[in-house]
């Protein structure tokens, strides 16, 4: 299907006067945004927001090396281990979710109810708290400073993100039709191998370009942890702009970018993904048609 045919699914055509009116709305809606971005612009510039001198501390060698290179170190070691957490509780609680015991289904729901019901800043928050109240990380495991901050900003991450994708696998498993896992049964396979060998692989594969959507969120929540001083991007900005009282804004503004470089990135991988799965499934279906076409010639 094309994009035309697609944009023609949901709503008629559009006619000549039709065309005609969303022109001049185009027109108008973009002339409205560019007199924003220009007054904007100008009164940036008016405070001397471009000026060199501004940017020159915040890109300077030194602090590049010190201050930005490690912040970003930091913010995708995060990112990685707060995405194998939650990739492994969502595969654990999503199963827990269809489980056949009720009791694994009430735990399951429960931790998806509730953990996805508050706040990822709240989590790490509390965590952190009751962590530096009692001393459980630094009298057990000797953790102090930017290790025990890694520890309870990569759980939030987890705990949270792994509810969601928990959600994400049941209400993928909920979408598979039924016919799959009651051919698996009919091969002799029990309740766990069906789950395993048939489920699983085919439910991975519909749901993966939702699971890469949610990594990228988990990617921009890893800067939470500067509530708890966690040296990522956004603590490193705030002390950068600290340290440099006129380059603030442009330190923030720095580590907006690097943000959003990362989760293009990341958002550019979820669509090579999707692109190859439509051509993974549509591989089969027209070598099927091809068959189909070459037997009735015949």
């Amino acid at each position: 299907m094309t994009r035309q045919q697609e944009s023609t699914v949901l709503f008629d055509a559009l006619g000549p006067k039709g065309r005609q009116r969303s022109l001049i709305a185009s027109i108008v809606s973009g002339a409205v945004i560019l007199a924003l971005l220009g007054w904007g612009a100008l009164t940036l510039a008016r405070d001397g927001f471009f000026e060199e001198t501004r940017w020159a501390n915040p890109l300077d060698v030194l602090v590049v090396q010190n201050t930005w290179i490690p912040a970003i170190l930091n913010t995708l070691l995060a990112f990685a281990l707060g995405s194998v957490l939650a990739i492994i509780l969502g595969v654990v609680f999503g199963f827990g979710r269809i489980s056949r015991f009720a009791l694994t289904r009430w735990a399951a729901t429960g931790y998806v109810q509730f953990f996805r019901s508050l706040p990822l800043v709240l989590l790490i928050w509390i965590s952190f708290t009751i962590d530096g109240a009692f001393r459980f990380t630094g009298e057990t495991f000797g953790w102090d400073g930017d290790t025990r901050r890694l520890v309870f900003l990569v759980l939030g991450l987890g705990i949270y993100n792994g509810a969601v994708l928990a959600e994400i696998l049941r209400a993928g498993v909920a979408a598979l039709p039924p016919g799959q896992a009651m051919a698996g049964y009919a091969v002799g396979l029990n309740h766990g191998q069906v789950q395993r060998l048939v489920v699983l692989p085919q439910v991975v594969r519909n749901m993966l370009p939702a699971v890469l959507a949610q990594l990228v969120i988990l990617l921009k929540d890893t800067s939470l942890g500067a509530v708890i001083t966690y040296p990522e991007l956004l603590h490193s900005a705030n002390i950068v702009g600290h340290d440099y009282g006129n380059s603030y804004l442009q330190a923030l503004i720095i580590a907006a970018l690097i943000y959003f470089v990362m989760a293009y990135a990341l958002s550019k991988l979820v669509v090579v993904v999707e692109r190859r799965m439509r051509t993974k499934t549509a591989a089969p279906l027209a070598r099927v048609r091809q068959i189909e076409a070459t037997a009735v010639a015949e």
